[in-house]
């Protein structure tokens, strides 16, 4: 590491608590990898434990269904980490990751991660913060799944929003999700975001642009969503 830059370890989420000398410190438990677009980082049911950290690129979570179908958990991108359950209890992997862009990551072993919660309380109340998020995240899709269709896809675009807010109610979405993406976070099919999409753009409330998405109105979409909610 070039004196006077940053610690590479220091964009990672579980480790923005700890100084230069502990990432130096938890650096030597580590190694890192690249790996291509559309390669796979880990396999659902893998047997593996490591804990991977992401230094750049952007990956994607995601199991397929008995039928064959793709269902998209989330994306992960720098300075996110995965795998924690697995080191956490022993078990198999619990869904695909597969690297949407080419990335770097690094990986610590199981052994070297559960040593590393003991010996340092921040990274261990980070990682409790993140798995309670998750758990969160999982029940609200669980909810959603008793939803129709169209309102699954309503609460994806607002889930997309949040990170991308352009104010208090707008938000550009660079690059447009691809409705084949939405589809399969949602389980449906391309078609049905497709004409959601059309309806949304003919009422206002978003707009495509070059290589964009821009939702104009936020509290529309979550009104439009409550509207198919009460007629469901």
């Amino acid at each position: 590491m070039e004196p006077g830059r940053p610690h590479p370890l220091a964009t990672v989420d579980l480790f923005r608590g700890l100084d230069t000398a502990q990432l130096q410190e938890l650096e030597r438990y580590t190694r890192t990898r690249a790996f291509k677009a559309g390669q796979t980082v880990v396999e659902y049911q893998d047997d593996s434990h490591d804990v991977f950290f992401i230094l750049s690129g952007k990956l994607k979570v995601t199991i397929f269904s008995e039928a064959g179908r793709e269902i998209a958990f989330r994306e992960l991108t720098a300075g996110q980490s995965f795998g924690e359950l697995s080191a956490i209890d022993g078990q198999p992997r619990s869904a695909n990751v597969i690297a949407l862009t080419d990335a770097t990551v690094v990986l610590m072993t199981a052994s070297d991660f559960m040593a590393a919660l003991k010996r340092h309380p921040d990274i261990a109340i980070a990682v409790l913060k993140k798995l309670t998020l998750l758990v969160r995240a999982l029940s609200e899709r669980v909810h959603e799944f008793a939803e129709k269709v169209e309102v699954r896809i309503c609460h994806e675009l607002l889930r997309l929003a949040r990170d991308a807010m352009l104010g208090t109610n707008a938000a550009r979405l660079r690059p447009a999700p691809k409705h084949a993406e939405i589809a399969s976070r949602v389980n449906t099919h391309r078609e049905a975001v497709s004409r959601l999409f059309s309806k949304l753009a003919r009422q206002g409330i978003v707009q495509r642009g070059q290589g964009e998405l821009v939702i104009r109105d936020v509290q529309a979409l979550a009104a439009y969503a409550r509207q198919l909610h009460s007629h469901g």
